[in-house]
């Protein structure tokens, strides 16, 4: 036991003091992506987050040596590890986010990067004004106590910056809880955090004023902080956070990575062909409802339709069907939320069906991570008589078994069912809010009055199926040639870069056949503003081998 224990601090001491970060994928992306020649004076800026990702490394190299080829830009980092080293509470968890380690684990990732990149933009954990860190829990610890005292809706603004839902996804992801709780002292953590992270920001991007900002998400602090303060100092921001499209760029009004759906029914309604958008439309989202995962549900480790060998009970003929979210995922992925996290809603939900009478089964989320096992035997100890369906049971098999209605949040099952003819509800602006097919909800009051008549068509159920046809052909096949073809490219390089058992190889392929697209090359080129183009043609770099930063640019990147 013993030697086990020192074998495993060893090996903890050994994480921490690595020059690079342990991961044979990085590793490999190192050593295949060209060194770039060193900027061009005056060069156009390109601040880039550095995720600690290999997935994220690979991409953003590759977009920023693209820019460096073309436009001579200059990589800078942004450096976001905080709140995220570490998930749960405690001092082990305290230790992981702290300062001391944080800073080490961050400097692993920097020489990583380094070849890639001129310097760092600001760094999210590091030893700045004690003064101002002062200021930063003082005006933290008045947030939360009046939060506390408040006892009603969650809402913080910093510096002109609302970070109301990127406290709260962060606290149930990194606390990790399934419900939020103001007066958990996380949230002054939290807050700390925010207020550093804010000031931090905005003394980059107004200051610097990058000509753009390449970040995966938009959601928790230490994605949507950045996002939204370059976006204020006027600073171009390009999302990679979803499978839909890659590369949105975000606006002041839309800091979202997920899509923007607000057009696409009045857009369907404008093309020339829409029978054969609808045909097109029909045969592909068949074969997702026959048990495969199309790239628009790549994140998917299982299929919702499909084969299954367990019976769907009698009992869901006219009943209403609950379908789970993931409690710890960031629910704050849509606006104008009904509630402020998935457990709200669904003991909301619970509550609203007992009262009214409501049928209702539980269908857990097929995608969910391992703690929401234990959310949920906390859910079914609040409600004994909750009556659960087997997550192997398929959608397919809900609605051959006569199921009224559908409840979700915002889930992509409103426009599966629709195609089925079967009606859904749901809280949130979430994807299908331009069409009919989906009875949504504005306030509590109108969910609670939806709730109780569950079974009502919001249209016929020809034109249901229609209008989902419409929606999936708009969110899944129409777009530029260009878009859906990094789309596709993207998601390759996405699974590829999440499999256990992709190949080095198979690995490489993928991000060669994503650098190598015209189509990459050409949205490369409309990153930055044209004001900031400077052509470098003349001075395409050769490829060299990677180097080690020299001791003094290295200490000059970490400062």
């Amino acid at each position: 036991m013993l030697k086990a224990l020192v074998a495993k601090a060893l090996d903890r001491v050994r994480l921490v003091f690595a020059r690079h970060p342990r991961s044979d994928r990085l590793a490999l992306l190192r050593a295949h992506l060209e060194t770039p020649a060193p900027a061009m004076p005056g060069a156009p800026r390109l601040a880039i987050q550095g995720v600690e990702d290999p997935l994220y490394f690979g991409l953003f190299n590759a977009i920023a040596l693209q820019l460096r080829k073309t436009r001579g830009a200059a990589g800078e980092l942004v450096v976001v590890r905080s709140i995220n080293g570490a998930i749960g509470v405690g001092a082990k968890a305290a230790l992981w986010r702290s300062r001391l380690i944080g800073g080490l684990l961050s400097a692993q990732w920097i020489r990583a990067w380094r070849p890639w990149v001129e310097r760092i933009a600001y760094r999210s954990l590091s030893f700045g004004s004690p003064f101002l860190d002062l200021i930063d829990r003082r005006r933290s610890r008045a947030i939360w106590h009046a939060q506390r005292r408040n006892g009603g809706s969650f809402g913080v603004v910093i510096d002109g910056v609302p970070v109301t839902d990127l406290v709260i996804d962060s606290y149930l992801r990194f606390r990790p809880a399934p419900r939020f709780d103001a007066a958990d002292p996380f949230v002054l953590t939290l807050l700390r955090q925010a207020h550093r992270d804010v000031r931090r920001a905005r003394a980059y991007f107004a200051r610097q004023r990058p000509a753009a900002y390449l970040t995966s998400y938009a959601t928790y602090i230490e994605h949507g902080i950045a996002v939204r303060v370059a976006l204020d100092a006027g600073v171009r921001v390009f999302s990679f956070g979803s499978l839909s499209q890659f590369g949105k760029e975000l606006t002041a009004a839309d800091t979202l990575h997920t899509p923007d759906t607000t057009h696409y029914r009045s857009t369907f309604e404008r093309l020339a062909d829409r029978p054969a958008a609808l045909r097109q439309a029909a045969a592909q989202l068949e074969f997702r409802l026959s048990g495969g995962i199309d790239p628009a549900m790549s994140y998917m480790r299982a299929a919702a339709y499909g084969q299954s060998v367990e019976a769907a009970p009698e009992a869901l003929r006219g009943a209403t069907v609950i379908f789970l979210h993931d409690f710890y995922d960031s629910p704050h992925v849509y606006h104008d939320l009904v509630f402020d996290d998935f457990w709200q809603w669904v003991t909301f939900t619970i509550e609203t069906l007992r009262e009214a009478g409501v049928p209702f089964f539980i269908k857990p989320h097929p995608n969910q991570i391992a703690l929401s096992g234990e959310a949920l035997q906390t859910l079914r100890d609040a409600y004994p008589a909750l009556r659960l369906l087997s997550p192997r049971l398929t959608n397919t098999q809900l609605v051959e078994a006569g199921i009224a209605c559908g409840v979700t949040m915002y889930g992509s099952v409103a426009h599966e069912l629709a195609y089925y003819g079967v009606p859904t509800i749901a809280c949130a602006r979430h994807p299908h809010h331009a069409f009919d097919f989906c009875r949504t909800a504005r306030s509590r009051e109108a969910y609670r009055d939806l709730l109780r008549t569950p079974d009502v068509l919001p249209v016929p159920k020809d034109e249901m199926q229609r209008q989902a046809l419409a929606f999936f052909y708009m969110h899944n096949l129409q777009g530029s040639t260009d878009a859906l073809e990094l789309r596709n490219l993207f998601n390759a390089w996405w699974k590829a870069s999440e499999s256990r058992e992709t190949t080095d190889g198979e690995l490489l392929e993928r991000l060669r056949a994503l650098r190598t697209s015209a189509a990459f090359e050409r949205f490369c080129d409309g990153l930055l503003p044209a004001e900031a183009a400077r052509s470098v043609a003349a001075t395409t770099p050769a490829r060299v081998d990677a180097r080690e930063p020299s001791a003094a640019s290295l200490e000059s990147m970490e400062r």
